[in-house]
């Protein structure tokens, strides 16, 4: 049987008997720490292994006390489902409500709730009523709620059978090939070295591969594997998972490090979200005001960051609202990821956060593009096809294979998005590239109509050099290089590549009115059987216009700098020296000018000039083909 991987993370207010409850039902003790055995309460993350007929839980035991509710946070981060204790003889507590709105801020909506104690008290129904009705208005409405008692043992199997039944409705973990461990834990084994532990995400990790830790962004190597306590080749995704990490000191890695590959590896300080206030928060809670210096907590970190609202004002309990995140400190954080937003002095959670958008404007976070990015990313926050379209509106292109990465969608998910919206004609592929598609053609307009422009001005000219046109393609797509894709896409709607210009198919060169009268001078002169020296016919800049518009026209070849010939005899000349070295192998400059019936003059330079383009070799005082050398 497959084995199923979940991650479990326990809840509730201080001394309702959490960490007895794992420790029933794995065995393990969670709590490790001397002051938690001395205290009697969790202070810091415990974990913990329970077993269930073809499952695997990993279970993050999370203090309970008020004073630790940031370590509460770190242990939620990446969980699959909830374990909310409540002590019958207590019944619902602070800590139990907060707990409840921090996994609901994370988007943690499956769970159970062990009602513990139950040894305490003669009668559960009424608790069990209190709570229900506590959870009427939360996403764990309606969530089983088990009576137990550590102590006597009774009511752990019906747990262990609802944690099951919940176990099954959580999707399986996939293989996103997207990596991610945030690190809870940093410890050193002797003969071992650093050893980091975390919940692995969106892929797997396999022994060593290399990785990079941030911070402080260092690569290194795996060198070893846990998971489950046994060690692993492969750690699969949705699982607690220990990386011993190679050549990296313990005091190099921090609790909230990311670990992830090199090439998913990216920080930010500026988070664009849609912040929710709890409408469960007390009715004489503050408001949440802009420009709060706030600590953001995400993954198993937190720090110091700067709340400012979209509309400014502030954030009532119950409502949402853009905002921005102006963290003090760079973060690993992707797109999808949800964040809960605590006061500056970790006494009160205020709110939590859904990451639209990691390239946050700090300048110009309010302009109507990006307002409409945003709103349209709240009004489908799991719907990847707005989120690669809102992208491609954003950025009007982006490469395939680094659309919405790396974030919460798979590559399954994306896929089909772009499938999606190439097949509404939203957008197109050009290449290995992605493009909005409205952008991409009022980008081919532009240039288009610039080539026409230069054709009008400048008919002359054979076309337009490239790099006057590459500004188009930069101000359409600033950082992307689609320049080759555009030109090919010009190329198949009427226009020409000549080298290093672009045209018009039907574009021919025509002389400006002031230059025909020479123009068609310079024509007769060029069908003369001995054409005069470049010198004299370009005396004047007028004669020299002329001329450079005859040579860029194909009409007259530049063979050196004493002498132009005309197209026809330069090339009916260089055929009879083939055909003569075909016939001959190899012959002289004078054997040549006979050949080709002209003056030493011109057939010296046209020998160079052959020479120069590959045709032929001179050896000695003959030439020869170059291809039959």
């Amino acid at each position: 049987m497959t084995q199923r991987h979940a991650i479990l993370a326990t809840a509730g207010h201080i001394d309702h008997g959490k960490s007895s409850l794992v420790k029933a039902l794995s065995g393990t003790d969670p709590d490790r720490l001397p002051e938690e055995k001395t205290r009697g309460m969790t202070i810091d993350l415990g974990f913990a292994h329970l077993v269930l007929p073809g499952r695997n839980l990993g279970i993050v035991d999370v203090p309970g006390h008020q004073d630790f509710v940031k370590n509460m946070v770190a242990g939620v981060g990446a969980v699959d489902l909830a374990l909310l204790v409540v002590a019958a003889d207590d019944g619902w507590m602070p800590q139990t409500e907060e707990h409840l709105q921090i996994l609901s801020y994370l988007g943690v909506t499956r769970g159970v709730v062990a009602l513990t104690k139950a040894d305490l008290v003669q009668d559960t129904t009424v608790r069990v009523q209190e709570i229900s009705d506590q959870l009427r208005n939360s996403p764990f409405a309606g969530t089983d709620i088990i009576p137990l008692s550590t102590q006597t043992g009774a009511g752990l199997d019906d747990l262990k059978r609802a944690l099951t039944t919940v176990v099954d409705q959580i999707p399986a973990h996939e293989n996103y090939n997207q990596p991610r461990l945030a690190a809870d834990r940093i410890f050193t084994v002797q003969g071992i070295g650093t050893v980091v532990t975390g919940t692995l995400t969106g892929g797997t990790l396999q022994k060593g591969q290399t990785v990079l830790t941030l911070p402080p962004g260092r690569e290194t190597r795996v060198r070893g594997l846990q998971s489950h306590n046994r060690e692993q080749e492969v750690a699969q995704p949705g699982t607690r998972t220990a990386i011993n990490l190679a050549d990296l000191s313990r005091y190099a890695v921090r609790r909230g490090a990311t670990i992830t590959l090199p090439e998913l590896a990216q920080t930010t300080a500026t988070l664009d979200v849609c912040l929710e206030r709890s409408s469960r928060l007390l009715s004489d809670a503050s408001p949440l005001r802009n420009n709060t210096r706030v600590r953001v907590h995400h993954g198993t970190g937190h720090g110091p960051a700067r709340l400012v609202l979209a509309a400014g004002g502030v954030i009532e309990r119950g409502q949402n609202r853009l905002a921005q995140l102006r963290l003090e400190q760079p973060v690993c954080i992707w797109l999808g990821d949800r964040v809960v937003i605590r006061n500056w002095q970790e006494t009160a959670t205020l709110a939590g956060g859904l990451v639209l958008d990691v390239d946050g404007d700090r300048k110009r976070m309010r302009a109507p593009a990006r307002m409409q990015l945003l709103q349209a990313r709240i009004a489908a926050p799991k719907h990847p096809q707005t989120w690669v379209e809102t992208q491609l509106t954003r950025d009007g292109i982006a490469e395939r294979d680094t659309l919405l990465r790396p974030s919460s969608f798979s590559p399954v998910e994306i896929d089909k998005a772009v499938r999606q919206l190439l097949d509404s004609c939203k957008a197109l592929q050009a290449g290995d590239w992605i493009a909005d598609k409205s952008r991409w053609q009022s980008t081919i307009t532009a240039m288009a109509q610039r080539v026409e422009d230069e054709h009008a001005s400048r008919p002359e000219l054979p076309g337009l050099s490239l790099d006057q046109l590459h500004p188009v393609m930069a101000q359409a797509f600033p950082g992307h290089d689609v320049f080759p894709e555009l030109i090919a896409d010009l190329c198949r709607n009427g226009f020409i590549r000549r080298q290093n210009h672009i045209a018009r198919n039907s574009h021919k060169p025509a002389l400006p009115a002031h230059l025909r009268d020479v123009g068609e001078k310079l024509r007769r002169t060029m069908q003369m059987p001995d054409p005069p020296a470049r010198k004299y016919i370009t005396e004047n800049s007028t004669g020299r216009q002329a001329l450079q518009f005859l040579i860029d026209a194909g009409e007259v070849v530049d063979v050196s700098p004493d002498l132009v010939l005309g197209a026809a005899q330069f090339n009916r000349c260089r055929l009879l020296v083939k055909q003569h070295l075909r016939k001959h192998g190899q012959a002289t400059a004078s054997e040549l000018r006979t050949a080709t019936d002209t003056t030493r003059r011109i057939v010296i330079p046209l020998l160079e000039k052959m020479d120069r383009d590959g045709v032929t070799v001179r050896r000695g005082n003959v030439r020869v083909l170059r291809n039959t050398i």
